[in-house]
């Protein structure tokens, strides 16, 4: 039976992820794009001129510091490489980070840039980026600057989990994993490929799960891939995570 996709991520992330596996999978498949999110400019009442340099953990917190007005050239601390890529197209001068925040923070501490800097986030956010450096002596200012709010699964995609045809769903967060999970029940056979840990689901009996090996898109499209091929060859042995 042919696999189906679902993709539960925003655009524009959403629509180059789909692409991305639409143009490496080598067999029938359909894709069905119904994010989970939906992103939510903030207004911002700070004053980022004196800023010296930017965090960003998202592209998204890149497009907003566009919007914000943070000046080009600026360096930008950037999660993952996806991330640099989009600051770089925007002007700013972009460090590469080796995917998750904890170790983005490490590589700050290592580097101790001096000034002020500024995490360009959303509302809702794991752990505390601007506290972590604060504290260690390096002042930062947390800026939220966009929303996630929360969407329904589409009516198509609601019809494909309760079908018979198996069905692949990536999980790129913590937040969307939450929203997947009480989106209601699942009678298709599930396969979820989550880009951490922290974005497995609990609730859904799934018939293999798996963890990306690293928290960042190539490795989600690696992971998908992956799985994708053992459903074709009719080998469910994925290590359950």
């Amino acid at each position: 039976m042919t696999p189906i996709m679902i993709v539960t991520r925003p655009d524009p992330q959403g629509a180059d992820f789909a692409a991305a596996i639409q143009a490496a999978w080598d067999g029938p498949i359909r894709i069905i794009r119904s994010p989970l999110l939906q992103i939510a400019p903030l207004a911002v009442a700070d004053d980022l001129s004196g800023i010296s340099a930017a965090i960003f953990t998202s592209v998204n917190g890149v497009a907003q510091a566009k919007a914000l007005g943070l000046p080009p050239g600026i360096v930008a601390y950037c999660v993952g490489e996806q991330t640099a890529n989009a600051a770089a197209s925007v002007g700013f001068a972009p460090v590469t980070g080796p995917g998750d925040a904890a170790q983005l923070i490490a590589l700050i501490l290592a580097q101790r840039p001096a000034g002020v800097l500024a995490h360009i986030r959303g509302l809702h956010a794991r752990g505390n980026i601007a506290d972590a450096l604060t504290d260690a002596g390096l002042p930062c200012r947390d800026v939220i600057a966009y929303d996630q709010h929360a969407k329904p699964l589409t009516d198509i995609a609601h019809n494909a989990l309760q079908g018979q045809n198996p069905v692949v769903v990536p999980l790129f967060s913590a937040r969307t994993c939450t929203i997947f999970q009480r989106s209601g029940s699942v009678s298709a056979p599930l396969h979820v490929v989550a880009i951490s840990p922290a974005a497995l689901p609990t609730d859904l009996h799934a018939v293999t799960t798996t963890v990306a090996s690293a928290p960042d898109g190539p490795a989600m499209i690696r992971a998908t891939l992956d799985c994708l091929r053992a459903i074709k060859e009719g080998d469910h042995g994925i290590p359950l995570a």
